[in-house]
């Protein structure tokens, strides 16, 4: 109890600090804290009254994460150019938003060519490619995938709707092994196209979220053909297919940050751990698992952990009868099940405030207030703004 207390006090703070002060004391600083503050605490006490129930508050936080960063970020395109569409002045410029998605299509051809192909500013902006490049760089050493379900901007759609319907009408857990060489093989695909076009071929072509965010003008057979694209992407990866087989399916197909974030989780602080003595073979945490990284194979041959493409939601965690899977870290052994009874008081706190459970969940959401507050406070205001008219 004493461990909950103090993780909801340092969480409030830091909170308070990059929501409230940050954003002046404004009232939607507040109103959005309060929902912070009550979606962390929800998730530290549900998961001491059972282990992996806090899921439901992650998938709460993204997708309203999700839905207000799109609002946001699309006023500030019609703020800054009137529509949401890319104009030649912008591109000329370079004065385009970076994303995080475009990462491991610029990596390659920085090192061939020593510059940057996407055209965005390489510092002095929110989005620059610096601040950007930063982030992912501090993200991939401390959560490593946790990223696409966690803190992404767009994963929350998919978060979203991929938990509108009851029942999986689509079931794909025995295409999990080709769903995942698809998956790289469409990175090693995107990788090499831009090198050779020296552009971002993913963003020109494939990225479905150009639908709510911003997009290239139709204004020529090629970039109608596009925009046919991202609206059937959109539609198909983003709504339908979540809908239908309850899984991240943009996320665990297309995306190329997700394939890429999967290789270098590699070098990340915590993973999923799966104890091979306590599971009892139910499959339960494959079926559920929205990545598509726990296979029959998995379970059967007993590993002791996902798949590379794990992007430890928990879910896993949630649904394990057997309270057989766990946070752990990834280069030091811990045990993951705490013995309260021999334990003093204060030998118990410190074991749990430094279990790997709690130091993921804390520095996940962490990032996440960190990432929302300011486009979040933008959206309550807009929001505000038009139910005031």
């Amino acid at each position: 109890m004493i461990s909950s207390l103090i993780l909801c006090t340092l969480m409030t703070f830091l909170i308070l600090f990059f929501v409230v002060v940050n954003n002046n004391f404004t009232p939607a600083s507040f109103i959005y804290a309060a929902f912070l503050i009550f979606l962390f605490v929800r998730m530290i006490f549900a998961e001491r009254k059972k282990t992996g129930s806090s899921v439901i508050y992650r998938r709460i936080f993204q997708t309203v994460f999700a839905v207000g960063f799109c609002i946001a970020f699309i006023s500030d395109l019609i703020a800054e150019r009137g529509s949401m569409a890319i104009t030649s002045q912008a591109m000329n410029n370079s004065e385009l938003p970076f994303c995080h998605i475009a990462i491991p299509q610029i990596l390659v051809p920085l090192a061939v060519t020593k510059s940057i192909i996407f055209p965005a500013r390489i510092a002095g902006h929110y989005a620059s490619v610096a601040s950007m490049l930063l982030i992912w760089l501090v993200c991939t050493l401390t959560v490593g995938r946790g990223w696409c379900s966690w803190i992404c901007f767009y994963g929350g759609w998919e978060e979203g709707f991929s938990h509108i319907g009851k029942k999986r009408r689509i079931k794909l857990l025995g295409k999990n092994k080709e769903i995942r060489e698809f998956h790289f093989g469409f990175l090693f695909f995107i990788v090499l196209a831009s090198l050779g076009e020296l552009a971002s071929v993913y963003c020109q072509w494939f990225c479905p979220f150009k639908l709510v965010t911003e997009f290239y003008p139709a204004t020529s057979i090629p970039s109608l053909i596009a925009m046919i694209i991202f609206v059937g992407l959109f539609i198909a990866l983003v709504i339908v297919m979540p809908i239908l087989t309850k899984r991240r399916t943009q996320c665990s197909t297309l995306c190329p940050f997700g394939a890429f974030a999967s290789l270098t989780d590699r070098v990340s602080m915590f993973k999923i751990k799966i104890d091979t003595d306590k599971c009892i073979g139910c499959l339960k945490c494959a079926a559920a698992c929205p990545f598509g990284a726990i296979d029959v194979k998995t379970i059967k041959d007993k590993k002791g952990s996902p798949e590379l493409t794990c992007a430890k939601c928990g879910e896993c965690i949630n649904t394990c009868p057997q309270n057989a899977i766990s946070y752990a870290f990834r280069f030091c052994a811990h045990k993951t099940e705490l013995n309260t009874k021999e334990s003093g008081l204060f030998k118990r706190t410190i074991q749990e405030l430094l279990h790997p459970a709690q130091l993921f969940r804390f520095a996940a959401f962490s990032f996440s207030v960190i990432m929302s507050s300011t486009f979040m406070i933008k959206t309550l205001n807009l929001i505000y703004g038009v139910i005031v008219k």
